[in-house]
């Protein structure tokens, strides 16, 4: 079945945001001389802050509560997220993909606070996205790499898609792969790790794997933006995605049946 509908996440996929969670964190975790590694993020990488609070107070062994991270690191983030740039191709294809009235949605890992804050340098691009599914919505019971929030996405369209296989999952992390395959989506990898470090499995059953959205054609299907250094990536994910890409810039939308972008 060709695409109908594209899907999102928006953490080092469309916003250059992963550079700003690691350096917060790296200032959380300095004053107990520990250092935020690139494998301990991509654990957290689509999960919920709480859960991702946990994961790094379990890996690092952190003197903290979960509360105690959580005040911390939403006191650094309500100061840096504003700051957060587009990535490379994402206006591109967001307004390509909406000018062909392809619908758009974002299914995140971010609450809706931390996603107000992240986009609100664009809220006139953003407000392109319908709908926008954030981890605190009250459909999501399970995160990434649970299906439930790529099928929630899927199911508030204002025309739902006929089957999941219709539906065209842009992502980065591991967790977002396996959630979006798991709901019988294609899906793009655009790593934001070294493609290394991703499970050979994501790397295999991804539709296309893109260094960046720049190199999607939007003829094809599924596509991983790698936010972290590909290497860090389980290989099970690259090898599932349909495309890996270095940046949105790379997606081209004529792989996935999708119409070309004017400017090629």
């Amino acid at each position: 079945m060709n695409v109908t509908h594209c899907i999102f996440d928006l953490d080092g996929l469309l916003l250059d945001t992963e550079s700003i969670y690691t350096e917060c964190l790296q200032q959380i975790c300095a004053p107990y001389g520990k250092n935020f590694s690139t494998e301990t993020k991509s654990e957290m990488m689509g999960k919920s802050s709480l859960e991702a609070g946990q994961i790094l107070i379990r890996e690092l062994n952190l003197p903290m509560t979960d509360e105690e991270f959580l005040i911390k690191s939403n006191e650094l983030y309500t100061q840096a997220f504003p700051s957060a740039e587009l990535l490379p191709g994402a206006e591109r294809l967001i307004t390509h993909l909406t000018a062909h009235n392809i619908p758009i949605g974002i299914a995140t890992g971010s609450s809706h606070e931390l996603f107000t804050l992240k986009t609100s340098g664009y809220p006139d691009l953003f407000k392109l996205f319908d709908p926008v599914i954030c981890t605190d919505a009250n459909e999501i019971r399970l995160t990434k790499p649970e299906p439930d929030i790529f099928l929630a996405c899927a199911e508030k369209f204002p025309n739902p898609p006929l089957s999941m296989s219709q539906c065209l999952v842009f992502e980065d992390g591991e967790n977002g792969v396996r959630a979006a395959l798991t709901a019988g989506m294609k899906v793009v990898l655009v790593p934001s790790l070294p493609l290394s470090t991703y499970d050979t499995w994501i790397i295999k059953h991804v539709s296309r794997t893109l260094d960046s959205l720049l190199k999607f054609d939007p003829m094809e299907f599924v596509v991983l933006v790698p936010s972290l250094p590909l290497s860090t990536y389980d290989t099970w994910i690259i090898k599932h995605v349909s495309r890996t890409l270095d940046s949105l810039l790379k997606f081209d939308p004529m792989e996935f049946g999708l119409p070309p972008f004017d400017d090629n």
